[in-house]
């Protein structure tokens, strides 16, 4: 059959999403990092993707992030996932006034992400993590 569906992220998945991850041989990212914009892709009725949409409220800039997929999905089947979790947020996100869209990812990610209109910007960019938890707590 394979009908894909798309449908809001809800807290309940957070779960699944870290066991993705560690099949992967990743860390979870901490569920207070995941933006409250996110969509799951399944296919017929089983989630099979994730992709979050973090926005800026001093800009009319956008980015894509935290992108997971399900283990043992073929190429194909993973790249079309994301292909209909990026078309989504990118409805979404234009639907919000936003005009642009940015991505950090890896070079397999960005080259199939060029093929759904998005350019390089940067060369060797590394994102980069830091806590405010220091400056709240005076140290």
């Amino acid at each position: 059959m394979n009908s894909i569906a798309i449908r809001h992220y809800e807290p309940a998945d957070y779960e699944m999403l870290c066991a993705w991850r560690h099949a992967r041989g990743k860390t979870s990212i901490p569920e207070i990092f995941l933006p409250k914009c996110g969509v799951i892709c399944e296919r017929d009725g089983v989630p099979i993707a994730s992709l979050f949409l973090h926005m800026s409220n001093s800009n009319g800039m956008c980015m894509a992030e935290h992108a997971a997929s399900a283990p043992g999905l073929s190429l194909k089947t993973a790249r079309e996932a994301f292909h209909h979790c990026m078309e989504c947020l990118k409805k979404i996100a234009a639907e919000l006034g936003y005009h642009t869209m940015a991505v950090f990812t890896y070079p397999g990610i960005a080259r199939t992400l060029e093929r759904q209109g998005f350019h390089k910007a940067e060369k060797n960019l590394i994102q980069m993590l830091a806590s405010t938890e220091e400056v709240q707590n005076g140290r």
